[in-house]
């Protein structure tokens, strides 16, 4: 049989049924339409949790310092410890990192400008500081080497932060005084948004100024606070803090492996926290969807043992005049696969107009929710899965039509 005559058998034979493929075919339809719109779903909130915990820095270690414990005469004496500038050099030469900064935390303080007055979290800052926190800038610059250098009296303001001192007038060039110190404004960053991991104050809502001139006016020591530092992918981050751990305590007196001497906080653990999570959700939805689509796939396959059954007389009319058994086999096969092929396809449409209708709409609304997200190499996937179902669910019913005697189906 050719191809041509084949496809028209397929086509006139699923047509002639078309009330009862459709009813049957509806678990198909309904399996296809959840499997592609869950997996933009799942999609939708893998980007946007992605999004919102590299808020923070999509690398970034934090480095605390804490205090080395000594047995010393029987007695037990403890050391804080406190990083340096040094400290920041020393960690940026270690090959698996990239940058290395300061990270001075200085609390709130009272900022005036103009007549207002408000409480604005500072913090003391270094060249990379803002770069390795994921800053972008939205106007102006961020500090430089050269403002830490000269320990300049200059101001880096959050997105929040600026519109709480300035509101909706330019705040680069401005002038402002931090405790009745006065400070120039260099620059402002875009807008951050809601975060899901900060350590303190919203990064919106925070100030930054250089480091050394946090040293010499409000701190009146050495220490730069914690160290923040941007290994050169995530999945070294840990062995990243290994060195540098060790690194510290090459020069401060410490062994490597005390963590009570230098504690860390990795972004890549709550990433691959994160990622765990919806991995499941993901399994999940993709489970639902399979276990609806196979269910449908089960339905197509028992009507087409009904139709088997009734199309027993033609099937052996058809071998009588020289058809084959493999012959049999493809017609029924293939009218098993037109069917799921066609209600998979109607879903997969469906779906997807669904996709972009949810996500526009969600996109347009004040309710925070997540829109979906339009994956076109998902459709790929969809459809080797949809081959699969209708393979399946015709493989049955086309052995048992091509096993038919002809002597015996005429005779009954």
């Amino acid at each position: 049989m050719m191809w041509s005559e084949l496809m028209t058998d397929t086509f006139r034979n699923v047509r002639a049924h078309s009330t009862r493929f459709g009813l049957t075919s509806l678990g198909v339809f309904w399996g296809v339409l959840m499997l592609t719109f869950l997996s933009a779903t799942s999609t939708g909130y893998d980007q946007h949790f992605g999004a919102m915990v590299s808020k923070i820095g999509p690398r970034i270690v934090y480095l605390f310092s804490g205090a080395i414990t000594n047995d010393t005469s029987g007695q037990r004496a403890t050391r804080n410890v406190v990083f340096e500038r040094e400290d920041i050099e020393r960690i940026s030469k270690i090959g698996s990192i990239d940058h290395a900064a300061a990270n001075l935390w200085l609390s709130f303080k009272l900022v005036r400008a103009g007549k207002r007055s408000k409480l604005i979290a500072m913090s003391g800052a270094d060249e990379n500081t803002v770069k390795i926190r994921n800053y972008e800038i939205a106007v102006g610059r961020s500090i430089s080497r050269g403002d830490v250098l000269d320990s300049r009296e200059v101001v880096f303001l959050g997105f929040v932060a600026a519109q709480r001192i300035f509101g909706d007038t330019p705040a680069v060039g401005r002038r402002i005084t931090i405790e009745s110190i006065p400070f120039r404004v260099i620059g402002v960053s875009k807008e951050k948004g809601d975060q899901i991991v900060n350590l303190g104050v919203q990064d919106d809502e925070l100030a930054f100024i250089p480091v050394t001139t946090a040293q010499r006016r409000f701190t009146h020591d050495d220490s730069v606070g914690t160290i923040i530092f941007e290994p050169r992918t995530r999945e070294i981050s840990w062995s990243a803090i290994d060195v540098a751990r060790a690194v510290l305590g090459l020069h401060q007196g410490f062994d490597h492996d005390d963590t009570s001497a230098v504690g860390s906080f990795n972004i890549h653990e709550v990433m691959t926290l994160l990622e765990g999570i919806l991995s499941g959700l993901k399994i999940f939805l993709a489970g639902a969807s399979l276990i609806t689509l196979f269910v449908g796939g089960a339905g197509v396959m028992n009507i087409m043992l009904v139709v088997v059954t009734e199309r027993t007389r033609e099937i052996g009319l058809r071998k009588a005049i020289g058809a084959s058994n493999s012959a049999i086999f493809t017609q029924f096969l293939c009218e098993s696969l037109c069917v799921t092929m066609i209600s998979g396809a109607m879903g997969a449409a469906i779906g997807t107009g669904l996709i972009f209708v949810m996500a526009n709409w969600v996109r347009n609304s004040t309710l925070g929710a997540v829109p979906p997200v339009f994956v076109p190499a998902s459709l790929i996937v969809i459809f080797f899965v949809i081959v699969i179902v209708g393979v399946v669910s015709g493989l049955l019913p086309a052995v048992r039509a091509s096993r038919i005697e002809p002597a015996i189906s005429l005779r009954g």
